[in-house]
């Protein structure tokens, strides 16, 4: 659930690992159509420490719920450990968002070169070309992924 949760929100929010893994239950924000938004609270182009709204579907809003209440967790950070009490208390590190897409993909079926292909990036890069490729403008797009130009990593 946990994992299932943490890929539609990265995906989602276009959030790059570091700020995937500092995302906090609390920044959740429900709209009205099912739909939500979270607070990315710093980014690497974020030097002012601003922070940013990401967009959240109501199915990556559904996802959330199930691990949340599955994990019985009401503050704090939303994507944390599982192995052992102790270790629950802390958000993942920005390396296992690599590990998590790796292994879910093996598990899907995806070939040996897919998965090794994968890395924290992919979700924020896959997201940004189905964006472009729906049509999507391109400062929509630099919006939502929290790029401040064109050459900032588009």
């Amino acid at each position: 659930m946990r994992d299932r949760a943490l890929i539609a929100t990265g995906y989602d929010t276009l959030c790059r690992r570091s700020e995937l893994v500092a995302l906090r239950i609390e920044d959740i924000a429900l709209s009205a159509d099912g739909s939500g938004t979270i607070l990315v609270r710093k980014a690497k182009a974020d030097q002012q420490g601003r922070g940013r709204l990401a967009y959240l579907s109501a199915e990556t809003l559904a996802h959330l719920r199930s691990w949340l209440e599955a994990a019985d967790l009401n503050t704090g950070p939303i994507f944390r450990h599982t192995e052992t009490i102790e270790a629950r208390k802390a958000s993942i590190v920005p390396n296992t968002v690599s590990e998590i897409l790796r292994n879910r993909a093996a598990e899907a079926g995806l070939d040996a070169a897919t998965v090794k292909g994968l890395s924290g990036h992919s979700m924020r890069v896959g997201a940004a070309q189905d964006m472009a490729a729906a049509g999507i403008e391109l400062g929509a797009i630099m919006h939502a992924g929290g790029w401040p130009s064109p050459e900032m990593g588009l």
